[in-house]
């Protein structure tokens, strides 16, 4: 692939019943558009044009690809969509001519979202055609341009998704011409990739010893020795059982997932230190023979891993391709689906790295005691708090003897002011004036992950630089930053707005001043009708195009400052007054 390949977006629209399809596309490069409406010659000239290209669509591995192959292959793509659609059968299934298409393409969809909620985040338009699905007839014209408008909006919106996750698209690109793999690897998936590449395979018999992990002997525990044992203890390896005991003055859980262990409404400033574990599972698996079994050849990961450390010092753009199938190879681990799957692997490296992280804690505890706070315990790292920069050259001669032991390597940030919910839900300062924020309250937003953003940003104004709530809402004028995305899930079979049934599965709502709007609620099956969390009790919908409006004059700006200081407070200690005693107790 040394030649940079076209890339074409593209997204179908299929009416089932009428018989009748349309495809529009957009050249990534150019930018050009094209549409095609019920034309299988005009499809097959574009095709046979572009056969070298890469096709990019939103779940485009799932549905377009087979509607794409389908009118190439002289095949109904009206019964291909039905069976897709309909009868949940994969395309792969569907028809062996299908096969034999060839087609790069290239998947942007997160599985967990949709494009109209993406389309939501970005301030969109997010309403739906008019023009029934359902639809038993051949459309009319105004029928066909208001569907070819709508078809050509999602392949735009998924032009602007695709921009957003174009890194991706590099990294396994990447990949491709680093190993010098056959073009026709661009269709797999990261995991899928990682698996070829690594040269797994599975055994043609299914393993049973997912419960015969190992500890590993390096870790050397005593006073929390306890929590090893328990891991040894085969009458808990159920994996339904865990255990949640006291490590180091915090409530920590351990069971099969990563370490979890934070104070709760805590905030502290200067000699703080955050340690995470570089590439700490794929590590694991290096130094630990840890690596799923059915690669024949362990040591080419680690040599990934080394040429990865190499090109990250060099700024190598490689480094992040490289990092993909590093990255992927745990979770492949416990992927049924994927050649690497070897779940006894998975538990021991999970297992392992939580009690590696305990013995470091441990050591910690055992140097300070109560001169020292443990902060927080994560999947791959820990935080401390010190008195001093003496007592932190003490800690950074700890982890030392730690990693020389482990043969872990650790990455530290010193930070000098840290407020912190519970493990989930942080943000810190660090002394190089850079800030890191996790939590769905304060973490970075982006144009695909936009919900609230006032809010969002006032959270972290006030928090980070004491700034009053109402100053950065007041001062706040694009709509957008006031949007709240609700999605109506499958539990619930459409939305109401007072007596207005909405047949939309996202939409967009704001806090209003009008008396006589309503609150946005949600019907289930058996029609008892909830009002839809973490949203005003008056709303406003707007479902267009947001993104160079201004906040009318109907906007309730109180609700969100009274939504941004909530959640402020879940991030402080509970205090009381003498007052507020005595209220409890009567």
């Amino acid at each position: 692939m040394e030649k940079e390949k076209r890339r074409i977006i593209i997204d179908f629209e299929v009416l089932s019943k009428a018989g009748f399809w349309m495809c529009a596309m957009k050249d990534y490069k150019t930018q050009k558009e094209h549409m095609i409406i019920n034309n299988r010659e005009e499809l097959l000239r574009v095709y046979n044009k572009n056969k070298e290209s890469v096709w990019i669509g939103y779940n485009i591995r799932g549905y377009d690809q087979w509607i794409l192959k389908a009118i190439i292959a002289d095949i109904d793509p009206c019964i291909v969509s039905e069976k897709l659609i309909e009868q949940k059968i994969s395309g792969w299934k569907i028809d062996r001519r299908l096969h034999q298409i060839p087609l790069y393409i290239f998947e942007i969809s997160d599985t967990y979202r949709s494009l109209k909620e993406l389309e939501l985040f970005m301030g969109e338009d997010i309403r739906e055609s008019s023009v029934s699905f359902e639809l038993d007839r051949y459309p009319t014209n105004e029928e066909i341009k208001e569907l070819s408008s709508y078809c050509m909006h999602d392949v735009r919106m998924t032009y602007k998704v695709f921009e957003q996750v174009y890194y991706k698209y590099e990294a396994q690109l990447g990949l491709i011409n680093y190993f010098n793999l056959d073009e026709s690897m661009f269709n797999k998936t990261e995991a899928q990739l990682s698996a070829y590449i690594l040269g797994a395979k599975k055994p043609n018999y299914e393993r049973d010893d997912i419960k015969d992990f190992k500890i590993i002997e390096s870790i050397n525990l005593s006073k929390y020795n306890h929590i090893k044992q328990w891991y040894e203890n085969y009458n808990n390896r159920d994996f339904k059982n865990y255990l949640r005991t006291n490590v180091y003055n915090i409530e920590t859980d351990f069971g099969w997932g990563g370490l979890h262990s934070a104070r709760k409404k805590y905030r502290a400033e200067d000699f703080i230190v955050n340690s995470d574990v570089s590439s700490f599972y794929p590590s694991i698996m290096i130094e630990y023979d840890l690596m799923s079994r059915n690669v024949k050849d362990p040591s080419k990961y680690k040599e990934i891993r080394n040429t990865r450390f190499k090109f990250k010092k060099e700024n190598n753009p490689i480094e992040k391709s490289l990092k993909l199938v590093l990255n992927s190879a745990y979770g492949a681990c416990m992927d049924i689906n994927n050649e690497l799957y070897d779940p006894r692997q998975g538990i021991s490296i999970c297992v392992n790295g939580q009690l590696l992280l305990l013995d470091l804690i441990e050591k910690v505890e055992i140097e300070f005691g109560d001169k020292a706070q443990f902060i927080q315990g994560n999947t791959d790292g820990v935080m401390f708090k010190f008195n001093s920069r003496e007592d932190v050259d003490i800690y950074l001669e700890i982890c030392k003897q730690w990693s020389s032991r482990t043969k872990m390597e650790l990455e530290h940030d010193f930070i000098k002011k840290i407020i912190q919910k519970d493990v989930n839900n942080y943000v810190y300062i660090k002394e190089n004036s850079s800030v890191k924020s996790k939590g769905a309250y304060i973490k970075k937003l982006s144009m695909i992950d936009n919900d609230l953003p006032i809010v969002n940003k006032a959270i972290k104004e006030n928090l980070i630089n004491n700034i009053d709530v109402e100053t950065t809402i007041n001062n706040a004028n694009k709509l957008i930053d006031f949007q709240k995305c609700v999605k109506i899930t499958g539990k619930y079979s459409h939305a109401v707005y007072g007596k207005q049934k909405i047949n939309l599965k996202v939409l967009r709502v704001f806090a209003s001043l009008n008396s006589s709007d309503n609150a946005i609620m949600k019907i289930k099956a058996d029609q008892k009708m909830e009002k839809i969390s973490n949203t005003p009790d008056r709303v406003f919908i707007d479902n267009t195009n947001i993104l160079d409006k201004e906040v009318p004059k109907i906007l309730d700006k109180s609700w969100y400052i009274s939504l941004a200081k909530d959640r402020i407070d879940s991030f402080i200690e509970d205090k009381y007054t003498l007052f507020d005693y005595f209220n409890l107790m009567n």
